[in-house]
């Protein structure tokens, strides 16, 4: 018994270009389809390959393999009717049942045609099946299984999609107890969990969701599960356990942090009168046990309203004061007399190490090169009054440039940069449309928010959302750059560009007064020394100085030319720049449907008329979808 190729790939492509969790296994039934022996292998004992055991695809020999190529110079006409829907013969099974064979009679083995004509994609032979009166919900095969279930099993998208328009039933179980979204869960595909969206629980009370924390270790598909928003505090009927004590039992770490994250609860006992808690510690996870009982212990703090409306910014504030204290220190390190260079070196060695273990891991992650910034710019601030304020000719100019950098920081901080958000129905909606029309693909669908994504506009893993017309993630600011806060990131380039230059110039004054030795008298290597011995705070503010306003030169340079002459972002043109590189076929960087122009590019980013002199183009990005643009747009631009 066997599977021929059939069509249907598409779901498994997006599968294994969205989620790598789905591995091994989606790429085995990407190469080789199951066969039906293969389906009871894998779920007849205890579904083994949710514990990384993958079936060896049987249905691969050469003999196979050229009947799946359907020679054209073959004789159909002594094929049996199992043969040709397995081959998707229309004509040869329309003529055997024109011949009186009944479509609703199984096999030896308790096949119907329906199910072979599900289980090799072959939807023609489907839409010919039901109207010739077969049983669109028959069970049969050794698991008792409906057609719809043998679709899942494959990852059969449009299949499904079909079987379910015909009316077939997703909530029927097979024999071993399993309903269809159970068994998308457990082969992990994904676009099959996310058009079918059901939180149903099978015989024994087991929901997707505890199925996945406690079958498959990892993070997929129970982060995909949670962002369909299940019911994390349903509970079993054999063992009335949660899916976080489920996860727990299987010692899947990924997935109980993860529905701890999502509000899990902790209190919930099950049959035995267990916590998670009591179940960490009865299987010995010292993991699992120590993240139960920190939470445990924040759940009480959490309870405190005083307590929780300081710790929505606690965790910043302390890091902002560390880093403050962090460079201070170092400055002041520095700027000790020079006799005690030894004392210096000792002091120095261990201070950063110190700063990234008094900080929260995975806070610093984010905002760790943001904070140093603004701890950076704090104490070049504090500089500018303790050493160089003397100096009046550069106080307005300076004061001024240092008041926009703090509000354009501001701005580009707290700005929406254009996050695609949409509500719970619009998501099912969309996943519903684009399944039936066959565009569930991460070009036109991100499977991390579970929405439509617009023309230009990709997912920032840091932020964890879409962002429209999105730029790029900067990590001096700890935002994402994207349609709404693009301008204010240039303003804030060209401000930051402009305290650095006057940094830069009163830091060269103050050497030429306070230093004994000058540069173009002495050389560069006396000038040099007498500069560290003279005053290390200065030079170590100069050098950080000097780095910011390199960087921001470069970037505002890039920025400029990217928006005036390519009418690109960032990630766009590294895009086209990388796929160009590998050889694929794609525009110029200047032949883009986006380049209108140098003063049309510069009108549309500023959304700037000049009193009607110039003709901009006014675009929503945040709902320009494809499609919706020029043709040519749309062949030669691809979401990134």
């Amino acid at each position: 018994m066997k599977v021929i190729g059939g069509g249907g790939w598409g779901s498994r492509v997006w599968t294994l270009c969205c989620f790598p969790g789905a591995g091994l296994l989606d790429f085995q039934l990407f190469i080789f389809p199951l066969s039906v022996a293969q389906c009871k292998m894998t779920h007849g004992h205890g579904h083994s390959h949710a514990h990384g055991h993958h079936p060896v695809p049987l249905g691969s020999t050469k003999a196979e393999n050229e009947a799946a190529r359907q020679p054209e110079d073959e004789d159909y006409s002594s094929w049996d009717i199992v043969k040709a829907t397995q081959h998707g013969l229309l004509e040869r099974c329309r003529e055997l049942v024109e011949a009186g064979y009944d479509v609703r009679q199984p096999d030896s083995e308790n096949v119907t045609l329906l199910h072979w004509a599900a289980i090799n994609n072959r939807p023609e032979l489907v839409r010919y099946f039901i109207s010739k009166g077969a049983v669109i919900d028959q069970f049969g095969g050794t698991l008792n299984s409906t057609s719809l279930h043998w679709a899942v099993r494959q990852g059969h998208l449009q299949m499904v999609i079909l079987l379910l328009k015909c009316g077939a039933d997703p909530t029927l179980v097979d024999g071993e107890g399993y309903g269809c979204i159970h068994l998308a869960v457990l082969f992990q595909h994904f676009p099959i969990i996310a058009y079918l969206r059901i939180d149903s629980p099978d015989v024994t009370g087991m929901t997707p969701l505890m199925l996945a924390a406690h079958r498959i270790i990892g993070m997929e598909p129970t982060s995909f599960l949670l962002k369909l928003n299940p019911s994390i505090h349903a509970v079993d009927k054999l063992e009335r356990n949660t899916a976080l004590h489920w996860a727990v039992k299987s010692g899947n770490v990924n997935a109980a942090d993860l529905l701890l994250e999502a509000g899990a609860s902790l209190d919930a006992l099950n049959d035995k009168g267990e916590t998670p808690l009591d179940t960490a510690r009865q299987s010995g996870n010292r993991l699992l046990i120590h993240i139960l009982a920190g939470e445990t212990q924040a759940k009480s703090v959490r309870s405190n309203r005083l307590l929780k409306a300081l710790q929505k910014y606690e965790i910043s504030l302390i890091v902002l004061v560390t880093a403050l204290l962090w460079v201070g220190r170092k400055i002041a390190i520095l700027d000790l007399n020079q006799d005690f260079l030894a004392l210096k070196g000792m002091l120095l060695a261990p201070g950063h190490r110190g700063f990234r273990s008094s900080s929260p891991g995975a806070f610093c992650k984010v905002y760790l090169p943001a904070i140093f910034f603004i701890s950076s710019l704090f104490w070049a601030f504090m500089t500018w009054f303790i050493c160089f304020l003397p100096n009046i000719l550069f106080f307005i100019p300076f004061i001024l440039s240092m008041f926009f950098l703090i509000y354009f920081f501001y701005k580009t901080w707290r700005s929406d940069p254009g996050f695609i958000k949409t509500s719970e129905e619009e998501s099912k909606q969309t996943i519903i449309s684009l399944a039936e029309a066959g565009c569930l693909d991460p070009r036109m669908f991100c499977t991390s928010c579970l929405v439509k994504k617009p023309l230009r506009a990709m997912h920032c893993h840091t932020c964890n959302s879409c962002v429209a017309r999105y730029d790029q993630h900067c990590i001096w600011i700890g935002q994402c750059i994207g349609v709404g806060n693009h301008c204010y990131f240039l303003l804030f380039l060209g401000s930051l560009l402009a305290v650095g230059h006057l940094m830069i110039i009163a830091t060269s004054l103050y050497w030429a007064e306070h230093c004994g030795a000058n540069l173009r008298n002495d050389g560069l290597w006396i000038f040099l020394g007498e500069v560290v011995v003279c005053s290390p705070w200065i030079l170590y503010i100069f050098i950080i100085i000097c780095s910011f306003t390199t960087w921001s030169s470069l970037m505002l340079t890039v920025q400029v030319f990217q928006i005036a002459f390519l009418g690109l972002t960032t990630q766009e043109r590294v895009s086209l720049q990388t796929q160009t590189r590998h050889g694929q076929n794609r525009p110029s960087l200047r032949r883009t449907p986006y380049n209108r122009g140098c003063v049309h590019n510069l009108a549309d980013f500023l959304h700037c008329r000049c009193f009607g002199l110039i003709r901009f183009n006014p675009i929503d990005w945040t709902r320009q979808y494809h499609g919706s643009l020029n043709p040519a747009m749309n062949r030669n631009m691809h979401s990134v």
